[in-house]
């Protein structure tokens, strides 16, 4: 027949002890970056402002969002585009964006570290709004801004006179 063998619990050896500890974890937006000794002096003071962006904005500086110092020369030209306004520079991520100005003028600005210039809204965004790759086809919006409109804007809508004046008021009069 069948036999009942006892079963006996033997200990087993104590396993590795896991490192669990979330605390240990490296935390690159609120500790150091130093894994190994770095000497003082050894990073530039603007590598070193680099490395702390990528813990105050999220992703990565350089791979998710540009980051430029300076305005850099591109080759956009305002007297190539068809109407004066605001135009987010593609060579640039979006990180710069021109004024082009109605007497042809163009100025050039840079929007903050972790933002790229919105060609929808025309102002500069956090990064992860903006979808640069559409901005080109986005210029068109600027055909709106100078446009001459269509009504007199100092036109009254319509004309008081005496008689319309006089429908209005005694209208429950009759």
């Amino acid at each position: 027949g069948y036999e009942q063998k006892s079963r006996i619990k033997r200990p087993r050896a104590p396993p590795e002890e896991a490192d669990n500890n979330v605390g240990n974890d490296f935390d690159e937006r609120n500790n150091a970056l130093n894994t190994k000794y770095v000497p003082p002096g050894f990073l530039s003071p603007s590598v070193i402002e680099y490395l702390e962006l990528g813990k105050s904005i999220p992703g990565r500086p350089g791979t998710d969002y540009p980051v430029l110092g300076m305005v850099p020369y591109t080759n956009f030209y305002c007297d190539e585009q068809p109407y004066p306004g605001f135009y987010a520079d593609e060579e640039t991520r979006c990180q710069t964006w021109h004024y082009c100005d109605i007497d042809g003028r163009q100025t050039t600005f840079l929007c903050p570290n972790g933002t790229q210039f919105s060609q929808i809204v025309f102002v500069c965004d956090w990064w992860f709004n903006v979808r640069c790759d559409l901005s080109s086809k986005l210029y068109v919006i600027n055909s709106r801004l100078y446009g001459r409109p269509k009504l007199d804007p100092t036109r009254p809508h319509r004309t008081i006179t005496k008689q319309l004046l006089e429908e209005i008021f005694n209208e429950d009069t009759e």
